[in-house]
């Protein structure tokens, strides 16, 4: 609610909010106060919830496809629009094995991962694996960009004095 005060997004730790800003084309803060209220109104009536769980499964998992595809492409837009290499063998790696962890996570293991006695939502050990493979990955990532630029030729936009002096003729 305080977010919403103040002119933003309800805040959650999903890009469910941005997404569906993005699908419906509505950014206004009005509206979205409103929507906010308004689910916050139908949670403490009966019939409404019920109305809600009347909704088909198949509709439900229709519009959570689009929304999380939604997520999912405006992640990699994210990612393309700050030139990051999407095919580096590290970001492949990384990328790949978040979505099948993801994905599989649900549909093996109905939706948490067993890791030492503690049931895991598949999303979040995705996300922890995916963070975790990543930093492994980098490991001397930062040295061997620097090894790479000091072994680049010189720059060719220095002028020579014989083209200067050509010019000035």
């Amino acid at each position: 609610m305080i977010s919403g005060f103040v002119g933003g997004p309800a805040g959650t730790n999903y890009g469910e909010n941005i997404s569906t800003m993005a699908i419906t084309k509505v950014f206004s803060v009005p509206v979205l106060f409103a929507a906010a209220i308004l689910a916050m109104v139908m949670s403490f009536f009966t019939p409404l919830i019920q109305g809600i769980y009347g909704i088909p499964l198949a509709v439900i998992g229709g519009l959570e496809i689009y929304l999380f595809g939604a997520i999912a492409a405006q992640g990699m837009a994210i990612m393309i629009q700050k030139n990051v290499d999407m095919f580096s063998s590290k970001n492949i790696a990384v990328i790949a094995s978040i979505v099948i962890i993801g994905l599989g996570g649900q549909y093996a293991f109905g939706g948490n991962i067993p890791f030492f006695g503690v049931n895991v939502p598949c999303i979040a050990g995705a996300a922890i694996f995916g963070i975790v493979l990543n930093l492994i990955l980098s490991i001397g990532e930062k040295s061997r960009e620097k090894s790479l630029k000091e072994q680049e030729p010189a720059d060719d936009t220095a002028v020579s004095q014989e083209q200067v002096s050509e010019d000035n003729q």
